[in-house]
């Protein structure tokens, strides 16, 4: 027992953050008894030359314990934001999508049409000249830019004209009654809605 001046100091120093576990036979004791982390742990071992044992805390495995479980939560943000990223792309290019079918082939003439919808004669150049713009005469064409805008008149969305007929997605003259509701209703008159139109290019 050479040794117990230095035990008696090492326990001294290490009073106030060491763990000194009950011991038997020394190192049955120290294996019996883990030290919590961040305390060390001194042991009294009389079978070995150093009869004092001062052991710390296990240090992490940085591979294993670092640096492994941050590239798993960096690997699973970036399938996050991918998969983010490619909804919003589907989204948009939904958005974008052409909804425009063939024009479909109703019989009469323009002139017809705008006559069966009640318009006057004296305004079929001002229709003409905005329904060209809006909609090329083309009864089914839906909007390119995705608002929903349809017809000849391009109403949006296309069910705003549903009270002029039920037939209002396929019977241009529904549409163009529509229209002429919508041309007086909002300008006053088509000269108006002409004259709007050739501002603003839109109406």
């Amino acid at each position: 027992m050479r040794n117990i001046p230095q035990f008696a100091i090492s326990v001294i120093l290490l009073a106030s953050q060491v763990h000194i576990p009950l011991l038997g036979n020394g190192t049955a004791a120290a294996e019996s008894q883990a030290p919590a982390a961040g305390v060390y742990e001194v042991t009294l071992n009389t079978n070995s030359a150093s009869p004092i044992d001062i052991v710390g805390p296990k240090q992490p495995n940085y591979d294993t314990d670092v640096l492994a479980p941050l590239r798993a939560a960096q690997a699973q943000e970036a399938a996050q934001a991918a998969a983010a990223a490619a909804a919003a792309a589907a989204a948009a290019a939904k958005k974008r999508l052409v909804r425009h079918v063939a024009p479909l082939l109703v019989a009469g003439s323009h002139t017809d049409w705008m006559a069966g919808a009640g318009i006057p004669a004296a305004d079929f150049g001002y229709v003409d000249y905005i329904v060209t713009r809006e909609s090329g005469w083309d009864v089914t064409k839906w909007n390119y830019s995705g608002s929903g805008a349809y017809g000849l008149g391009q109403a949006e969305p296309a069910t705003k004209m549903a009270a002029f007929g039920a037939d209002y997605m396929t019977d241009p003259v529904t549409q163009l009654k529509w229209a002429n509701g919508y041309a007086l209703g909002r300008y006053g008159s088509w000269y108006n809605a002409y004259v709007h139109w050739l501002t603003r290019h839109s109406w």
